[in-house]
């Protein structure tokens, strides 16, 4: 009587199946347990390529509604938001730029709900090189940053009373600066009551080349995308 043999290309129905189900190409809906929604593109069962993630509003909650709100819009790869793209926090911030392995890295804009705006480089999520902030008072700092913080060399422009400080700064404090009035300073909120003298010293350039710790701040190189931005502003 006849035997049964099972094809040498014979593949279980249980692998089958879970070989189907490893996502790749583009899906317009995945939702995950907690139902948030993910529509885009997918690679060996992580989201790579261009995608959208939505989130339920409120504390993750599915509401009647089934209402959803966007947390991030851009590139993947290897499941992490990776090139560029927007995120949209729940807090209200906004940030625009570059990432890497779901961090913002590189070049990058972020737009924070109290009105301050960040115009620079990023590393790991942390302020990190040049770049500009403009506070929600009007202030702005150009300068380097690092460790999310402003340490280098920078100026600040005190748009209420008028003056530009020059310096140094450690750690978000300067330590070491020239300031002087800006053309606008009569026309400030809070102007001084009177301008700054001129500069009297003989040689002034000479006193901070002896500085030992003016020279051992890092000036870093300003490209055109952020020098573009920085004259916009």
């Amino acid at each position: 009587m006849p035997f049964y043999h099972r094809p040498r290309n014979f593949i279980p129905l249980s692998i089958a199946a879970e070989k189907k189900s490893i996502k790749n190409g583009l899906h317009h809906s995945i939702f995950t347990s907690r139902f948030d929604r993910y529509v885009g593109e997918w690679k060996k069962d992580l989201k790579e390529g261009k995608g959208v993630f939505l989130t339920i509003s409120g504390k993750f909650n599915r509401l009647p509604n089934g209402t959803f709100r966007l947390e991030y819009r851009g590139e993947w790869v290897k499941g992490k938001p990776e090139g560029a793209g927007w995120r949209h926090y729940e807090n209200g911030d906004v940030y625009f730029g570059f990432w890497k392995r779901g961090h913002r890295h590189g070049y990058g804009k972020m737009y924070y709900v109290n009105g301050t705006i960040y115009v620079g480089y990023w590393n790991k999520s942390l302020r990190e090189g040049l770049g500009m902030i403009i506070q929600e008072n009007g202030n702005r700092y150009e300068g380097h940053w690092m460790r999310d913080m402003k340490n280098g060399l920078g100026r600040f422009y005190h748009m209420h009373t008028g003056q530009l400080q020059e310096g140094c700064w450690v750690n978000n404090i300067c330590i070491l600066s020239k300031m002087s009035d800006i053309e606008i300073r009569q026309f400030c909120d809070m102007p001084s009551e009177y301008p700054i003298p001129e500069e009297t010293l003989a040689n002034p350039r000479c006193i901070l080349e002896e500085s030992v710790t003016w020279l051992q701040q890092k000036i870093g190189n300003i490209d055109k995308q952020l020098k573009f931005c920085i004259d916009q502003m």
